[in-house]
């Protein structure tokens, strides 16, 4: 691997002027942010001589900074189960008889192309890693220098960026988010690409809820970690969550895992009381069941399990969603709810679906999204609202200046938890990290989602945006 275009390289001075305290050996940093990568050394002797001028500067840090080329990379594109990827720094420098290397070890994960992922760190901030080396080198005799040791402080300094103040005190910072989907369309940080990937070749008609396939494969090196947090989880209890456990989740939960961890995240496992009590609501009648047998040809028609008229998916589903409205008279069925309760279907039994469904409206606020006259609903679009202007202003003014309101867009997003457009490997990894983190998750996906196709957008008309959310957003999104 080889640093390449060269970006600067000089003495680093203290902000205020001052000299820094000499060293007996050198010292030096080197980072990684993006696709860039630095790495700086002072090389002093053991007595204190500069190896390249007897002046001052030898008091302070030279830093050296360059960007990898992209391709460097491609080797790296394919499955294995390890966690930890080396990177190897080169720094040749004059006057020394053989070349400089530093190492920065960081965890990787390298995914299989028919899953969506997140990277690490995906909900948390996306700080740089600052690593300082201590390079000391000893004159040879002959004019030249050997390195005697190169040593790094083994502390990692991960500087806050600064954080624009929101007005709703919601501090989201939706540019760390990085979606990697499927290989047969790039990744969503390119859409701002240029791309010969026509999305509207398919036709004009909306991507059919329930669309795509999400594999069950998974790595052992993966089952081995969930399983290891899995047991420790049941021995703590469902409430106190392994401390590994949010990274793992924000990595995407293993398909074939993902019934088992959304009970064990919404709290609800083996609730032999909730089941008895979904065996009683299935027999009672409810004035919404027209509403919800009108539904259900309507979800998730793209997926084999609930396109037969009458079949067991159908079966289930209305089931389930009757059950819902029986419980909860106050909001009973409202549209949306089937696409949630669907998505649960494919991963567990009716039972437990009705009680993960509980738990979403109940503990996890979403139930008053659907309460009468929707005000949780409205706050949540103003929040949106603010929230766009403050780190979208541009595309804020553009849909004002079209008519374009966030309830035009984001009510189906966030009544459905965004289950009713997009296809399944992402449906599911949003259902993964709402059960982590909850509510929340709305507004980093909604922005992120604004923020990739931001350049499409703002050349848009009224009708071409409402559009671009309907049909090509989540095309591209497979």
């Amino acid at each position: 691997m080889q640093l390449l275009d060269m970006v600067s390289m000089g003495y680093v001075k203290p902000l205020d002027g001052g000299a820094a305290n000499p060293a007996s050996n050198g010292a030096g940093n080197g980072g990684s942010n993006g696709g860039g990568a630095n790495a700086a050394c002072n090389s002093n002797s053991s007595t204190g001589g500069s190896v390249t001028s007897p002046a001052n500067f030898s008091q302070f840090p030279y830093q050296i900074k360059a960007e990898w080329k992209a391709h460097a990379f491609e080797p790296l594109n394919m499955e294995t189960p390890k966690k930890a990827l080396t990177v190897a720094v080169d720094l040749v420098i004059k006057g020394i008889q053989e070349p400089v290397r530093f190492v920065i070890e960081t965890s990787v994960a390298i995914l299989s192309q028919s899953e969506l992922r997140i990277v690490p760190n995906m909900f948390t901030n996306k700080r740089p890693l600052l690593l300082h080396f201590y390079l000391t080198l000893r004159e040879n005799g002959e004019g030249t220098w050997e390195v005697d040791s190169i040593d790094h402080s083994d502390e990692i300094v991960e500087p806050q960026a600064p954080s624009a103040a929101s007005s709703l005190s919601l501090n989201f910072n939706f540019k760390n988010w990085t979606f990697r989907n499927s290989a047969s369309v790039q990744s969503m940080q390119d859409f701002d690409e240029p791309s010969p990937t026509d999305y509207s070749s398919d036709g004009d008609e909306p991507l059919l809820s329930g669309t795509g396939e999400v594999s069950r494969n998974c790595t052992a090196a993966q089952l081995d970690e969930w399983q290891g947090i899995i047991l420790e989880w049941y021995q703590e209890g469902p409430e106190k969550r392994p401390k590994n456990l949010p990274n793992l989740v924000r990595m995407g939960i293993p398909e074939a895992l993902r019934g088992t961890v959304w009970q064990r995240l919404a709290c609800v496992e083996n609730r032999t009381e909730m089941f008895d009590s979904y065996r009683v609501l299935i027999t009672k009648e409810t004035s919404c069941e027209t509403v919800i047998q009108r539904d259900i040809n309507r979800t998730f028609p793209a997926h084999k399990f609930f396109k037969e008229n009458g079949g067991t998916g159908q079966e289930n589903l209305y089931k389930v969603s009757k059950a819902y409205a029986v419980y909860d008279t106050e909001v009973g069925y409202c549209q949306g709810l089937s696409f949630i309760a669907a998505s649960l279907l494919l991963h567990m039994p009716e039972e437990e679906a009705f009680c993960v469904l509980v738990a979403l409206m109940y503990n996890y606020g979403l139930r008053d999204m659907y309460k009468m006259g929707f005000e949780s609903l409205y706050l949540r679009l103003y929040q949106l609202n603010r929230l766009m202007k403050d780190q979208l202003p541009d595309l804020y003014e553009h849909f004002a200046q079209m008519g374009v309101e966030s309830h035009m867009f984001a009510s189906q997003w966030f009544l459905t938890l965004f289950t009713a457009r997009f296809p399944l490997y992402f449906v599911f990894y949003i259902l993964d990290v709402f059960l982590l983190d909850g509510i929340p998750v709305l507004f980093q996906v909604a922005l992120t989602l604004l923020n990739v196709c931001r350049k499409d957008l703002l050349e848009l008309d009224f009708e071409g945006i409402l559009k671009y959310f309907r049909v090509t957003l989540p095309k591209k999104c497979r």
